[in-house]
Order: C-alpha cells, then sequence, then structure tokens
C-alpha cells in the first residue's frame, strides 16, 4: 500500500484535460510497493487505484496549479479527508487528510493511480500487485484480500 524511498523513480501524473499535474517518486521495483482498491462507494465510484505515499513532502510535487487549494475538495462522512478533483473534467486526483481507527489518528495521503501518465518507461499499472479493502463493511480490521470484496470491482 505505501512506496518505498529507498529507490524511488520520479513520474508524472495529470487529470484527463490536465489542468491537474504533478510528480511523485515511486519506488515500483520494491517487493512490498502495493496498489489497493476498495469497495466503499467513494473509491469504487471513482475507480480509485490508491497508492499512499508515505513522505508527500519529499515525493510529491503538484505542478500546476499553483496549489492544492485551487484544486476542488469533496469531503464527506466525518470530513477529515479530502478528495480532490478537476473541476474541469472531474478526475478524481488523490486524497489525504487523516482518520481515527480504534482511538489512534492515522494520516494519509494517496495518489489515484490510474492518473499517472502511461507511457513512463518503468510504469506499467498491469504488472502491479493490487491489494482489495472492504471498506463498504468498515472492515477495516481484515487484511487487505488478494481478491475484491463484495461490492468491489477488479482493475
Amino acid at each position: 500500500m505505501s512506496a518505498s524511498s529507498d529507490n524511488p523513480k520520479t513520474y508524472t501524473g495529470s487529470c484527463h484535460c490536465r489542468a491537474v499535474r504533478y510528480t511523485v517518486a515511486l519506488d515500483l521495483s520494491n517487493p512490498s510497493f502495493e496498489a489497493t482498491k476498495c469497495n466503499c462507494t467513494i473509491c469504487l465510484k471513482t475507480n480509485r487505484l490508491g497508492v499512499r505515499i508515505p513522505d508527500p513532502e519529499q515525493s510529491f510535487k503538484l505542478l500546476s496549479p499553483a496549489s492544492l487549494d485551487e484544486v476542488p475538495s469533496y469531503r464527506f462522512n466525518t470530513k477529515q479527508t479530502q478528495h480532490r478533483f478537476c473541476n474541469k473534467c472531474g478526475i478524481h486526483i488523490l486524497c489525504y487528510g487523516e482518520y481515527e481507527y480504534e482511538g489512534q489518528i492515522y494520516k494519509v495521503f494517496s495518489i489515484n493511480a490510474v492518473t499517472l501518465d502511461q507511457d513512463q518507461e518503468g510504469l506499467d499499472l498491469r504488472t502491479w500487485k493490487v491489494r482489495f479493502w472492504d471498506g463498504k463493511a468498515e472492515n477495516w480490521n481484515a487484511e487487505p484480500a488478494e481478491k475484491p470484496y463484495p461490492g468491489g470491482s477488479y482493475y
């Protein structure tokens, strides 16, 4: 679910219309690198393929617009996580914020990996290890599964 910083390579990403553009450093060669899909409504309806970025200050750079404050945000449920999307083409780019689970606060910063620009050397989403969460049932105690939970989808 996370990207290591041992051997990162910088990749570019954007929304469909390229109004929102970014770079992100990912270590795709790390055996623990994985992406995730969830069966909750926001992940399912945005076809989100999540990749956590453990140190976004070092690994993520927004190229345009000048600030994430200029990228619209959608918040729901606890309103503690911001889902950022392009207001021109509607593509969901990333999410960040925090959530509480069993009394502990967790920070999260995650890109929607399908927004990575394809045809970059070494980038082939078909080869990624993808694990699946059961967010629909709020079954966060379960380890990520090899196959989608009910109500989820493959990528």
